[in-house]
């Protein structure tokens, strides 16, 4: 017999304070991504029904001139800004001035983008930044070593240091749930653009899309990030030419190597005071 979805929770009683992880946020309203539910926690043999909340997610279409090019699993949030992101990333557009109009439906099922010339063309042609894992390592490593990264970006260690900070209090929709991924742009002295998504792709897609949109360059510019450093994420920085890459968590092997080979500084594990600098460390000054 079919199960029934859980029930939906009123969100009313309790606009001003819910619980989250045993403890009461009361800044207002729950962030509109989230959805109440009813949950049993089970503490040292212990029941109780309280009300929680949890990240909604989306399955979301993205057709470019008609033709679909993804479905993404992701917040539905943002959805321009991901669209985007995911084009320029895909190198089905090379910059948001090949847009012509972004038009987000069916309760953000689908978002629809229209181009000049013909992007449709580069739909099929394989991504550098998902090909990775399929790419001969050699050929990547060679990619990567002809568009070398020159940027002579110097950032403080404690410049970095209150970026992650600020960082870590930015996402009321991780405080409500735990359950996303953060990413963001950022100059030394303070954060650009922030993006959340319960995908750490998306995240990155949906805050690169952001400065597409709005015309701001990123080879001068840091991004942060809360989700492991894989080649694919790498990529995705370092096609938009970003000198520093730094994450709260680790990188995959073949990350530090794209990024040594690349010119590119990847900062891992960069919580508090402390963090690890795989790859061209002189850009992280004291």
């Amino acid at each position: 017999m079919a199960r029934s979805c859980p029930p939906s929770i009123d969100l009313k009683p309790f606009e001003d304070a819910w619980p989250i992880g045993g403890k009461r946020v009361t800044d207002g309203a729950p962030p509109p991504e989230t959805q109440a539910v009813e949950v049993v926690k089970v503490r040292e043999g212990r029941r109780s029904r309280v009300k929680d909340l949890v990240v909604k997610e989306a399955i979301c279409s993205i057709l470019v001139n008609g033709t679909r090019v993804a479905s993404l699993a992701c917040t539905p949030s943002d959805l321009e800004s991901l669209a985007v992101g995911l084009l320029v990333s895909e190198g089905i557009i090379a910059s948001y001035s090949d847009v012509l109009c972004v038009s987000v439906k069916e309760d953000g099922r689908i978002v629809e983008v229209e181009t000049h010339g013909r992007a449709s063309d580069r739909i099929t042609q394989p991504v550098l930044g998902r090909e990775s894992v399929d790419r001969p390592r050699d050929r990547l490593m060679e990619f990567v070593r002809d568009r070398n990264i020159a940027s002579k970006l110097a950032v403080p260690a404690s410049s970095l240091a209150a970026l992650v900070r600020d960082f870590q209090e930015a996402s009321m929709l991780f405080r409500s749930t735990g359950g996303v991924h953060s990413a963001a742009v950022c100059e030394p002295g303070g954060i650009l653009f922030f993006k959340d998504d319960i995908g750490r792709h998306n995240a990155v897609d949906k805050v690169l899309g952001e400065c597409s949109i709005k015309g701001i360059r990123t080879d001068d510019k840091i991004l942060l990030l809360t989700g492991r450093v894989c080649s694919s994420v790498l990529m995705k920085a370092f096609l938009r030419g970003m000198p520093v890459l730094v994450s709260q968590s680790a990188p995959t092997h073949l990350a530090v190597e794209l990024a040594y080979e690349s010119g590119m500084t990847l900062v891992g594990f960069a919580r508090g005071e402390s963090m690890n600098v795989y790859s061209h460390d002189w850009r992280i000054v004291d």
